[in-house]
């Protein structure tokens, strides 16, 4: 009998341990009919644990807007717990480089052959998978490590809407009731938008994938529409081709953990939410702004932003008409920033505050930023297009930036600029700041501060 026992105690860890990884497949009309998402004809991926090994399907998709400098994305997305090898042949050239960003992990990557590379992750995170250096990058190819999931929604339950896998079409305002969890199934593909008004208690969660690529840029909705809506929580979905936001939510009390997000529009932003928000464990590939500071007590950390040709990683203002602070931004990786035209939105942290909030008390710690050779800060107040300007009121103040590391070369220089005495930029402290590991010391090395609006500007 204890022998019995002692089997399937055996049996039961075995399982435990050949269930570390979660791979997904893929909808057959996705692979064969899909000209926006298909089978990357790039990259192969393979996962080792344990002696076992499991293939993870790779998404490919094309560049879709003129100026998009890559000519496509290919992403594979997985679970796990442990420690996994990840293997990755490349279909169609040899190895000549390669790395894992970000930076911070400190991959080693082993070539294995002319067509092969290998390297370890133990931990979940978003990563990028480079066989070319620099900034541009003809083929980039991302790998979404996911946690595994825990307590997956029952299907029959009246209060869920459960999408398997498989392909779906919602059209482009699918209606959530409050009090209600949408569960994306990884291996389900759905396209489609998803939308409430005036809702609470909404979670959408999964690790399938919601597609925009029905909708030409500028037209329909948000692909995640929930307007004054509170205690909302989005995890682990993948949401590609928005026509608009990725996310636009109003209300309060708003969650997002580990959502990734890849689109390449001129108008395909971020994530735009309330106040009380957390955005954590994040990944944004977009080309307008990726996250948009516009509320109190928001909270950002451990994301990760590969910034396209368009918009800002961090945008602060263009037309806040209400006082708004205490922002916390930490723990974020840009791993790229694609800017090559000078434009007023172009810069990681950026505002062009044109209405009539007062800004303050925001503290921005431990970013890093690889790849890059614009500039690190663009923060004004001036009319805009977007904005209602009042020529009384409006300002930005009360900033620290501490232990940002920056690796590139900015080829136009950070600005630092009020309108007028009405409208000032005040109080920035820059702690430890590092332009390729070296610390700067003056404002002189870095930024170009307007003496008659701008006050109060120390570097130390």
């Amino acid at each position: 009998m204890i022998r019995k026992i002692n089997i399937i105690i055996a049996l039961l860890c075995s399982l435990v341990s050949y269930a570390q990884i979660v791979t997904y497949g893929t909808p057959l009309k996705t692979v064969a009919e899909n000209e926006f998402a298909f089978l990357s004809p790039h990259y192969k991926i393979a996962l080792i644990q344990k002696d076992v090994v499991k293939e993870s399907f790779v998404y490919g998709m094309d560049a879709m807007h003129v100026t998009n400098n890559s000519k496509s994305t290919s992403w594979s997305s997985f679970s796990f717990e442990g420690k996994v090898k990840v293997r990755v042949t490349m279909l169609q050239e040899k190895v000549r480089f390669a790395q894992v960003l970000p930076r911070k992990e400190n991959i080693n990557v082993e070539i294995i052959n002319k067509h092969t590379i290998e390297f370890e992750i133990s931990k979940a995170g978003q990563y990028s998978i480079e066989f070319e250096s620099g900034i541009f990058i003809k083929h980039p190819l991302l790998l979404f490590a996911n946690p595994l999931e825990v307590a997956v929604p029952n299907k029959t339950d009246s209060n869920v809407i459960y999408f398997e896998p498989g392909y779906h079409e919602i059209g482009d305002k699918f209606v959530i009731p409050s009090n209600t969890t949408v569960y994306i199934a990884g291996g389900a593909y759905v396209k489609g938008q998803f939308f409430a008004e005036n809702a609470e208690n909404i979670t959408i969660r999964g690790r399938g994938i919601l597609s925009g690529e029905d909708y030409n840029p500028r037209t329909h909705n948000h692909m995640i529409t929930l307007k004054d809506s509170k205690e909302i929580k989005i995890e682990g979905i993948t949401i590609v081709h928005a026509p608009r936001y990725m996310i636009s939510l109003t209300g309060s009390s708003h969650h997002l953990d580990n959502i990734k997000m890849m689109g390449w529009w001129f108008s395909t932003d971020g994530i735009s939410a309330g106040e009380n928000t957390l955005i954590e464990n994040c990944f944004f590939k977009v080309n307008d702004d990726a996250i948009k500071l516009y509320n109190s007590n928001t909270i950002v950390k451990k994301c990760t932003i590969w910034q396209l040709e368009n918009g800002a990683p961090f945008m602060i203002s263009w037309n806040g008409s209400k006082d708004f602070g205490n922002v916390k931004v930490y723990d974020i990786d840009i791993i790229r920033v694609e800017h090559h035209w000078d434009n007023e939105n172009l810069a990681v942290f950026c505002a062009v505050h044109g209405s009539k909030a007062d800004i303050s008390n925001f503290h921005i710690e431990g970013i890093r930023i690889d790849n890059s050779y614009w500039r690190m800060f663009h923060i004004i107040t001036r009319p805009n297009r977007w904005a209602n300007w009042n020529p009384e009121k409006g300002s930005i103040s009360n900033f620290i930036f501490k232990n940002i590391d920056y690796y590139g070369q900015q080829k136009i220089p950070s600005l630092l600029m009020g309108h007028d005495e009405n409208h000032p930029v005040f109080n920035f402290t820059f702690e430890n700041l590092k332009l390729n590991g070296n610390k700067v010391l003056t404002t002189d090395e870095f930024l170009i501060v307007d003496k008659k609006t701008s006050s109060s500007i120390v570097v130390k």
